[in-house]
């Protein structure tokens, strides 16, 4: 079994699978190659861990998850991203949401220039979950 962070993220990943025009292109590797977009990666981010009970056996863990979704355009990239933005949002904001899921950050960046550029969008989530300190795969 996986750690709990890994668990969150293949959650996450699988409610960005429901977004159509990804068309089941989501990875959670940072190193999977994208021969073909638009395309998704969900990743783990930073983890802080506190233990919240008297001797320390329980953990809150916030560990932030960055979605970046990716499209090329000729023209009107912005406008291709945001739709997907979008459409993964409102996947993921289901009720209840997910391990206490929230938005914190969005940003954008374009590479290249010319015939095609490639855009990226990055959804920067924030989730929250307990685990018991000797069992780190189990979601309490």
């Amino acid at each position: 079994m996986a750690l709990a962070s890994a668990q969150v993220v293949d959650a996450l990943a699988a409610l960005v699978l429901g977004v159509t025009a990804l068309a089941s292109r989501v990875y959670t590797s940072r190193a999977w190659p994208l021969d073909q977009v638009p395309a998704a990666r969900v990743t783990a981010e930073g983890e802080d861990v506190q233990a919240i009970d008297l001797v320390g056996q329980i953990e809150r863990h916030q560990l932030e998850v960055a979605v970046r979704l990716y499209a090329q355009a000729v023209s009107d990239v912005d406008t291709t991203l945001h739709s997907l933005a979008a459409a993964a949002l409102t996947a993921l904001m289901v009720d209840p949401k997910p391990h206490a899921l929230q938005l914190v950050g969005i940003s954008r960046a374009l590479q290249g220039e010319g015939e095609a550029t490639l855009g990226v969008i990055t959804l920067r989530l924030l989730t929250t979950f307990h685990v018991d300190s000797a069992a780190p795969e189990t979601i309490l």
